[in-house]
C-alpha cells in the first residue's frame, strides 16, 4: 500500500495585535484578521469574585447574566432585538480573578454593534423580574451541577485544593443560600463598582478598522475602578473525598494538585510532562488505564495555567469495581518511577506545537487565547516566545520540571460513584475517604 508523505508544517506564529489606550482608560488589542468575516470581541474586566459579599455570593453572575436583557434606553427585551437584527450574539463568565464580557458580530456590522454594546456596558436596566429570572435559573444550575458526577466530583475537587474556607473553594455562581438574597440593588452596586474601562481590555479580532473601534468604545464611562486582586488560598492538606450517588455502575475519579503558571521558567516543561502523562491518546496514564486494563474510556488531563497559580490534574471515568485499584495505579503514574523518554518528549512537543494553528484558527479562538494573556497581565508576544521555549525542551526537562511540582502524597483525589462500595476500596489501599456532602 502507498501511504502519503506526511511533510512538516509551516511556521507559525500567534497573530501581532495592535494596542491602544483610550482615554478613559480601557485597553485595546486589535488584531486586523482580513478575510475573518466573523468579529469577536471580549471584554476582560478586572472583577474578582472574592470581591462578592459573603452572604451574595453569585451576584457578580447574576449581574452578568442579567445585563443584557435591557437598557434604559431599550428596554424590555428591545436591545437584544437590535443585536439579533444585526447578528450579534453576546456572551460572558465570571471567573474567579476576572470577568469576561462580550461576543460575535458580521465584521461589517461591527459599526453598528459596538454602539449597542457600549450602551449595554453603560446603562443595564436590570428589572426586578429579569433579576429575579436570572437567579432562580441559577438556583437551579447549582441543582443541576450536584445532578452530574462530573460536575459534582469537579465541585468536590475544588473544595478539597482550595478549602471551603476559601472563595476559590466555594462555587463561582453561588449557592441556592446565597443566592436566595440577591436583588436588584446588590446587582446594581455590582455592576457600578465593576463595569468599568479603567484597567479593563478588550480583545477584537476580524476584518475590522480600528478607528471604528475607538470611536464606539471611547463613549464608554463610568465611575467604577479596578478592584484589588484577590489573595491566595492558604494550602490545604491532602484529602480523600467521596460524593455519594447509590448503585452508581461507575466512579468519576479527579486528583490535583496546585501548581506554578505561566511565568514560571518550568512552564515549557510542564506543559509537555503533562501531555505525555495524560494528555495524549497514548499518554502513560491512558495506556494503562484504557489500553492495558480496559478499566475505563479514557484518562485525560494536564497543566492548567490560572492567573496567579495553575493546576494540575488527572481524571476520568472509571468502572466502580475496579475504581480503588485505578486510584491506586493513577497515584502510582503519578510518581513518574521511570523518567519520560525522548520519544514520547519528542511526540508531546510536536503535538503542541503542530496543533497551535488549528487551535488558533479562528477570530473566537484568537480573542480567546488573547483573552487569557490579558488578564494574567501577559503581553501579547508572550506565545512567541513559548513556542520557542516549547521547541527546546528535552526529556530531561520535563522529567525534571514534572518532579519538583507534582507529587502523589500531594495530591488531593475526588471520586463520585457508590460510596458503599469505593469507601472499603479505598480504606484498603492506605487512604483515608471522606463522603463529603457538597450542600452543606
Amino acid at each position: 500500500m502507498n501511504r502519503p508523505d506526511v511533510s512538516l508544517a509551516t511556521p507559525w506564529q500567534f497573530p501581532t495585535p495592535t494596542i491602544l489606550r483610550l482615554p478613559n482608560g480601557l485597553s485595546v488589542w486589535h488584531f486586523h484578521l482580513p478575510g475573518q468575516h466573523i468579529a469577536t470581541f471580549e471584554l476582560v474586566l478586572p472583577a474578582p469574585l472574592s470581591d462578592e459579599p459573603l452572604e451574595r455570593e453569585g451576584v457578580a453572575t447574576v449581574a452578568l447574566h442579567a445585563i443584557d436583557e435591557g437598557t434604559v434606553a431599550h428596554p424590555a427585551g428591545r436591545i437584544g432585538e437590535l443585536l439579533e437584527a444585526n447578528g450579534a450574539t453576546l456572551h460572558g463568565v465570571a471567573k474567579y480573578r476576572h470577568t469576561t464580557f462580550g461576543g460575535q458580530a458580521p465584521s461589517r456590522r461591527l459599526g453598528d454593534v459596538l454602539p449597542l454594546f457600549t450602551e449595554i456596558l453603560s446603562q443595564p436596566d436590570y428589572e426586578a423580574r429579569d433579576v429575579a429570572h436570572h437567579v432562580e435559573a441559577q438556583e437551579a444550575g447549582f441543582d443541576s451541577t450536584l445532578a452530574s458526577p462530573g460536575g459534582a466530583n469537579r465541585m468536590a475537587l475544588r473544595r478539597a485544593l482550595y478549602g471551603l474556607e476559601h472563595r476559590d473553594g466555594r462555587p463561582a455562581a453561588g449557592t441556592p443560600a446565597t443566592l436566595h438574597g440577591i436583588g436588584v440593588d446588590d446587582v446594581r452596586a455590582w455592576h457600578a463598582r465593576h463595569f468599568s474601562p479603567d484597567g479593563a481590555t478588550l480583545l477584537i479580532a476580524g476584518a475590522v478598522d480600528p478607528d471604528v473601534v475607538v470611536e464606539r468604545l471611547a463613549a464608554w464611562e463610568a465611575d467604577g475602578s479596578p478592584a484589588s486582586p484577590a489573595d491566595t488560598a492558604p494550602v490545604q492538606p491532602r484529602r480523600v473525598v467521596v460524593v455519594d450517588r447509590p448503585d452508581a455502575v461507575q466512579a468519576t475519579v479527579a486528583m490535583g494538585l496546585r501548581t506554578v503558571t505561566r511565568d514560571d521558567p518550568r512552564w515549557p516543561a510542564l506543559r509537555v510532562a503533562g501531555h505525555a502523562i495524560a494528555g495524549a491518546f497514548a499518554s502513560r496514564l491512558n495506556l494503562e488505564l484504557r489500553e492495558r486494563l480496559g478499566y475505563t474510556y479514557g484518562i485525560g488531563g494536564g497543566f492548567a495555567p490560572g492567573v496567579s497559580e495553575g493546576q494540575f490534574s488527572v481524571g476520568g471515568s472509571i468502572r466502580t469495581e475496579v475504581a480503588g485499584d485505578a486510584v491506586t495505579r493513577l497515584l502510582d503514574g503519578l510518581a513518574l518511577a521511570e523518567p519520560f523518554s525522548d520519544a514520547e518528549v519528542d511526540d508531546a512537543r510536536r503535538f503542541l506545537i503542530g496543533v497551535a494553528p488549528l487551535a488558533n484558527e479562528t477570530s473566537a479562538d484568537i480573542v480567546a487565547q488573547a483573552s487569557s494573556l490579558a488578564a494574567a497581565g501577559l503581553d501579547p508576544a508572550y506565545l512567541a516566545r513559548h513556542f520557542d521555549d516549547l521547541a527546546v525542551v528535552s526529556a530531561a526537562d520535563a522529567t525534571t520540571a514534572y518532579r519538583s511540582v507534582v507529587s502523589p502524597e500531594q495530591a488531593c483525589v475526588a471520586v463520585t460513584g457508590d460510596a458503599a462500595v469505593l469507601v472499603p476500596e479505598l480504606e484498603e489501599r492506605g487512604l483515608t475517604p471522606e463522603v463529603v456532602d457538597l450542600r452543606a
